[in-house]
């Protein structure tokens, strides 16, 4: 792991590796490449989200990729994975663990868009969707800019 400023940390970690910022309201993001593993998220997300809400007592993961169209979520508290949700568009659902929570069911997640008169109506994730649920379940990151953010550097490193 290496220290490193905000801007240089989030650049990095697009490419490879984990940028883990400073606290922001007492909320430390980890983001990067490495979080998304090979795709099999039903073998990476349960471990992650186990391992940091035992350590941290509470942990969230997301993922939000438009251009892959990947989009999903998990919730871990006290060492259990409470909720895990992944949808490929290309694949479908990769993964699902627990019940829906209430604050899926107050964004409407899973339910039909009403102005789908398909056969087949469905609901698909999107940025928008994983970004509320960021920002409920501890903070939305595309609101980064409206706050102050601590000067101090974050870590960049490899999982």
């Amino acid at each position: 792991m290496l220290p490193a400023n905000w801007r240089a940390g989030l650049a990095a970690a697009v490419g490879e590796g984990v940028f883990v910022t400073p606290a922001i309201d007492g909320v430390v993001l980890a983001v990067g490449r490495d979080l998304q593993g090979d795709g099999d998220y039903a073998r990476l997300v349960p471990p992650l989200l186990e391992r940091l809400s035992a350590t941290f007592g509470h942990a969230a993961w997301f993922v939000s990729h438009d251009e892959a169209e990947v989009h999903g979520w998990g919730l871990g508290r006290r060492g259990e994975l409470v909720r895990a949700y992944v949808h490929a568009a290309d694949r479908g659902e990769l993964l699902w663990h627990g019940d829906v929570t209430d604050t899926e069911q107050l964004l409407g997640c899973f339910e039909a868009d009403p102005r789908d008169h398909s056969d087949d109506p469905s609901w698909w994730p999107d940025e928008r969707i994983v970004m509320r649920l960021a920002g409920e379940w501890a903070i939305d990151p595309t609101r980064l800019g409206e706050r102050a953010l601590p000067p101090s550097a974050g870590l960049l490193g490899r999982l």
